[in-house]
């Protein structure tokens, strides 16, 4: 895991605080993760603090009995605050930790959350003073904040302390997940073209999810049978449903009629094809990166960027742009990392605009700054092969920013069709029905005008 890495590295380069931001659902494997990789090669006992135990630094050790992990209170207490306060208590936990005279790597579990009030201002001081006291004095502590409510550190604190987020697996650990865990839940060897399968279709999820979705699979499929695709149908519902529950449709293949008129659009999403190919890397093409489709509503901008996903012969991941507002920043990123994971893939967000509305009281961007900060930076930058498309009713809703050179490669007007493209889409309609409309005429120019006269 190229993050992880990330994180041995500022490890061994005596970083004195770690904020490690990972799904709650990974939790024990983190223990794991950071007991034999932290705790056992530099020789140090591994604490754990939370709200939950607010009283003491539990010490996590390995069960082998149990094969796991498990926080036993067997650390050291400390004097926490009587009164339930999650900043206080927090506090007492940081205060502990500074001035414990013993070496250890000491967890503290979902500080940011606890900073939401005024004393995380007192919070927020006293981590910088811890950074400053480990730095300086003693390389023998280790603090990792351990995020697992996925809260961002307040920005006066990411100057010091550098956040690490769980990469979800690579296609070669996802193999590897799959023909080591699937066997111990059928009690046989899996044929490697389904293992191949699974792991393809496991992509986007993070360990404990794929397990699940194995595990479902496995009751939804009484029968065991190497070629039966209802394993990996299995799955990929289970991946539907998680990614529905992060507000995220996804679509595999999308089984969506063809669409008339737009001609330029056709020529640029053909264009998009070629370069997505192998050929096209070797010649050193840039990955398209999106377009924009304006317009006014119901004129077929939805449907012309689900036609574009079948064309492409990628998935399509449609966005809750609500959602987006509602969780903002942090929410975005996190559906970026949870998207590139599933490339090539459309990325769709639907009335893009609503991401960048204006307060009418104060008349400042309500929210949204970080949204389209952390928007340019990924379009600017972005390496994966993953495909915007963003539909919106006018473009001036848009900051300027988005529409400059380097975020989308088009811009394309979706308005209401003309005489031409009305004949089009009767044309394509009435194939299903007559196949006389696929390759001929069976009106005459009179009975033509008459209907696209009425329409």
């Amino acid at each position: 895991m190229e993050k992880l890495l990330e994180l041995d590295k500022l490890i061994e380069s005596k970083e004195a605080i770690v904020s490690l931001m990972v799904p709650v659902k990974e939790r024990q494997n983190i223990f794991g993760l950071l007991h034999n990789t932290l705790a056992k090669t530099s020789d140090l006992p591994l604490y754990l603090w939370n709200l939950g135990e607010a009283e003491y630094f539990s010490k996590i050790e390995y069960l082998a009995e149990q094969d796991e992990y498990v926080a036993l209170l067997d650390g050291f207490e400390i004097q926490a605050v009587q009164n339930y306060n999650p900043a206080m208590n927090a506090i007492a936990a940081i205060q502990s930790v500074k001035n414990y005279e013993g070496k250890g790597v000491f967890v503290l579990e979902n500080i940011p959350s606890c900073m939401q009030n005024q004393e995380g201002i007192i919070l927020r001081q006293l981590l910088i003073n811890l950074y400053s006291d480990i730095t300086v004095h003693n390389h023998s502590k280790l603090v990792i904040l351990l995020n697992t409510d996925e809260v961002d550190l307040p920005n006066n604190l990411n100057g010091i302390i550098k956040t690490v987020e769980l990469p979800y697996p690579d296609i070669d650990e996802r193999t590897k997940l799959v023909s080591g865990y699937l066997p111990s839940l059928v009690d046989t060897q899996i044929n490697p073209d389904l293992v191949n399968n699974l792991a393809n279709t496991a992509s986007g999820l993070h360990v404990e999810d794929i397990k699940a979705g194995l595990r479902q699979a496995v009751l939804t499929n009484r029968e065991f049978s190497e070629t039966d695709i209802s394993w990996e149908h299995s799955l990929l519902n289970y991946k539907v449903n998680r990614f529905r529950s992060f507000n995220l449709n996804f679509v595999l293949e999308p089984n969506t009629y063809n669409f008339g008129g737009l001609d330029n659009f056709r020529t640029f999403i053909q264009q998009v094809k070629r370069d997505f190919q192998p050929d096209a890397r070797i010649a050193n093409i840039p990955l398209p990166k999106g377009c924009l489709l304006v317009g006014p509503p119901g004129t077929g901008k939805t449907l012309t960027a689900k036609v574009s996903a079948q064309e492409l012969g990628f998935p399509l991941v449609s966005v809750d742009t609500g959602a987006i507002v509602a969780g903002g920043a942090t929410y975005l990123k996190l559906l970026i990392q949870r998207v590139e994971a599933c490339a090539p893939v459309v990325l769709y967000f639907d009335e893009f605009d609503k991401l960048f509305t204006t307060n009418t009281v104060s008349g400042e961007d309500s929210g949204s700054r970080h949204i389209l900060g952390t928007l340019l930076t990924w379009l600017q930058d972005k390496q994966s092969q993953v495909f915007v498309i963003a539909t919106l009713n006018r473009l001036d809703a848009l900051p300027p920013e988005l529409t400059r050179v380097g975020r989308f490669d088009e811009i394309f007007y979706v308005g209401f069709a003309n005489a031409f493209e009305r004949k089009q889409i009767i044309s394509l309609h009435a194939a299903r029905f007559d196949s006389r409309y696929k390759n001929g005429e069976p009106l005459t120019p009179k009975e033509w005008r008459i209907i696209l006269i009425k329409l």
